[in-house]
């Protein structure tokens, strides 16, 4: 039989919103690794209120004896769970070496056994008894009594301080879950200490601890529900290193992020701390773009840009699925390797690929590469195009007389006003040796012809210096023009060009020469 007593229903309350927290969170156990966890820290404060509530409504003292004792099962437990919990939420369960496992263990097995067998040795009450108008046990304490209590208190504390310094180092989503965590923790020992040390007992007749755990339930469901505490959690944060130069990007199961280290804060700018809770797509707005999906399984890596001050950054974007103890997904994490220093080498090295590197323009195999497919879209729709090449006179005895770096400061000079009159349309690369080709789409006879008049006229007035010498230079030029020829190919136009080049040093060198069918016309 039991009997009613007014705190009776608030602490059923208070069992009953800590078992429904156990229940919701075991639910999630296969989703999130801490859930279960967390619903055995709330099944064993239930336990402790439950039994409370039955010592209090018991009619007799053996029965309220019994329920007693019966609460240590989640009293002692409770606390420990506290602790454990704390280490796993934090990211810093590796702290629970085997040694502190056994110790823990030990607790809660002792404590149990000293409170049952206390009728033995009376370690932990040296006498209970009932006063009138009480509706719990008094008694007097053994000596387990108080190493119990500091074993108590010395857990809940620790596990106080690991959410302070956890609410100290994470971003501001995570600190009203933390913040809950920590009044809903800390509140039961704070009013015990009130209670012990200062002699604040708002609640004679009753356990303070007990009610309060009302409280502390409350929190809970509010960190549960009203910020997801168990299903936004801080899966990686241990991986984010805070002075590691690459960015890092964790995601949950649904694609909410949960961190940014400050490399990708800085990447993304100061608003980025409001990005914690929302979805990936919605702060890839922000200029990055990385291919993603919530259901990705394995592990995928590709090239992405970033535009940021103006100039384009380069990143390697890893992402990783992130798996917990069981194998089920439970998030991802995105890495960002900057890659823009490498990017920039390798373009480098593909310019000098392309380029030559004594007259620093396009070399003979980058020009085919690009003329190939200027020439194919003149011969489909019937463009003007003109092909020009040009051979420095008499270079061989430049080499002879002065030296091969007197060639190569000529060949310097060449290439330079030869380019410096090119549009920005047309190819002019050097063809090899003394000899350079050109391009030139979208050009008449009539107007290759006066760029190449104008060349050559340059190069004959000019005076190239080198040490003491001033050199003078010429060159020949060859001309051709696409015809409306069927079948007709890019080599066979450098060819008649060649010809023509031919021509011009034949007939006494420093002149022009355009190639036709027919005998060739020579302009002087």
């Amino acid at each position: 039989m039991f009997e009613y007593t007014p705190y009776f229903l608030p602490i059923i309350i208070s069992t009953l919103i800590l078992f429904l927290l156990g229940i919701y969170s075991f639910r999630l156990r296969d989703k999130v690794e801490i859930a279960g966890l967390f619903a055995l820290q709330n099944l064993a404060m239930g336990v402790w209120t439950l039994c409370y509530a039955l010592e209090l409504s018991s009619p007799t003292l053996e029965g309220k004896i019994l329920w007693a004792k019966m609460k240590y099962l989640g009293s002692t437990t409770g606390p420990v769970l506290w602790f454990v919990f704390s280490l796993y939420y934090t990211n810093h369960k590796n702290w629970l070496t085997l040694p502190l496992k056994m110790l823990l263990g030990f607790f809660i097995l002792f404590t149990v056994g000293v409170v049952f067998t206390n009728d033995l040795h009376h370690w932990y009450w040296t006498k209970i008894f009932l006063l009138p108008g009480f509706p719990e046990t008094q008694s007097e304490h053994g000596f387990y009594f108080w190493v119990y209590a500091a074993g108590m208190y010395l857990l809940i504390l620790a596990s106080v301080m690991i959410y302070i310094n956890y609410y100290r180092t994470v971003p501001v989503y995570f600190r009203r879950q933390s913040i809950l965590l920590v009044l809903g923790t800390f509140l039961p020992l704070g009013i015990r200490i009130l209670e012990d040390f200062v002699g604040w007992d708002p609640f004679p007749k009753v356990d303070n601890i007990i009610l309060f755990l009302l409280i502390s339930a409350l929190f809970y469901a509010v960190a549960l529900f009203r910020f997801s505490a168990l299903e936004i959690v801080p899966i990686a944060h241990s991986l984010v290193v805070q002075t590691i130069n690459s960015g890092i990007i964790v995601l949950d199961a649904l694609g909410r992020v949960v961190e940014l280290n400050p490399f990708v804060q800085k990447l993304l700018g100061t608003e980025s701390r409001t990005f914690i809770g929302k979805k990936l797509d919605e702060i890839l707005n922000s200029g990055l773009r990385i291919k993603y999906s919530p259901y990705m399984l394995i592990q995928v890596e590709e090239e992405v840009s970033f535009v940021r001050n103006g100039n384009p950054e380069y990143f390697i974007a890893q992402i990783a699925p992130i798996r917990d103890e069981r194998k089920n997904l439970i998030g991802h994490v995105i890495s960002l390797v900057d890659i823009t220093e490498r990017k920039y080498a390798e373009m480098e090295l593909e310019r000098l690929a392309r380029t030559d590197m004594l007259t620093a323009i396009t070399n003979r195999r980058h020009f085919f590469e690009l003329a190939e497919g200027q020439f194919a879209v003149a011969q489909r729709y019937n463009h003007q195009l003109a092909i020009l090449m040009l051979d420095i006179d008499h270079f061989k005895s430049i080499n002879d007389q002065y030296g091969h770096l007197a060639g190569d400061t000529v060949l310097q000079f060449v290439a330079r006003e030869c380019q410096s009159h090119m549009r920005s349309t047309d190819i002019f690369a050097r063809y090899g040796g003394e000899e350079f080709i050109g391009l030139l789409p979208e050009q008449t006879e009539e107007g290759a012809v006066e760029l190449a008049e104008r060349i050559r006229q340059l190069l004959e007035q000019a005076e190239v210096k080198f040490e003491v010498w001033s050199l003078k230079v010429t060159a020949s030029f060859g001309l051709a023009l696409i015809q409306n020829e069927s079948g007709l190919t890019l080599e066979q136009m450098i060819d008649r060009a060649d010809q023509a080049l031919y021509q011009s040093k034949k007939n006494g060198r420093n002149r022009i020469t355009v190639w036709q069918a027919a005998p060739s016309s020579e302009i002087d």
